[in-house]
């Protein structure tokens, strides 16, 4: 099955019906509508991928009409949403599993991710508003400046590792 493919079952999982729908147009766009979740059929598959993951996070966090994005109240959830749909196509975690399967420039890691590089760096402003430049996430750091990359989390292993190694100067017994 494809990641989309993935994605919809994950949809339908959680209650919601996904129905591609040719709005006639080639461009992204899509509509989370009381359980129904409306995708344009004319995207292409990381263009569906985005899309279909942030109506999936309107589905899980908003309800009614949030269209008027000049209003605060709406443009807040729909913040809130985007970055609901962020956590499924490109949490931290994959973003470390593309580095270490040889993903380096953004291109790259947008590819592995499959979605556009632009919404790749719009995944990495919002993870920078929230955590800094650099999260930690298991036995890895994944920083986001000046380019995504990993370097292991010394602290982290030297903990699980109460024998010592190589990180706090004692040898493995």
């Amino acid at each position: 099955m494809t990641r989309y493919e993935n994605l919809v079952c994950y949809a339908e999982n959680i209650g919601a019906e996904v129905i591609e729908v040719d709005y006639y147009a080639n461009k992204k766009y899509g509509r989370c509508i009381k359980g129904y979740i409306l995708i344009n059929q004319r995207m292409t598959e990381s263009e569906k991928i985005e899309v279909l993951s942030e109506e999936i996070g309107h589905y899980k966090t908003t309800f009614g009409n949030i269209s008027d994005l000049s209003n605060i109240k709406n443009s807040k959830l729909e913040k809130i949403a985007r970055r609901e749909g962020y956590k499924i196509f490109a949490k931290p975690s994959l973003l470390i599993d593309a580095v270490k399967n040889g993903a380096t420039a953004d291109y790259e890691i947008a590819d592995y991710l499959n979605v556009s590089t632009a919404i790749l760096l719009d995944v990495v402003e919002d993870l920078k508003q929230q955590y800094g430049i650099r999260i930690p996430i298991g036995d890895y750091y994944l920083y986001l400046e000046p380019h995504l990359d990993i370097a292991l989390n010394k602290d982290k292993i030297n903990k699980k590792n109460n024998k010592g190694d190589v990180f706090n100067g004692k040898e493995q017994q």
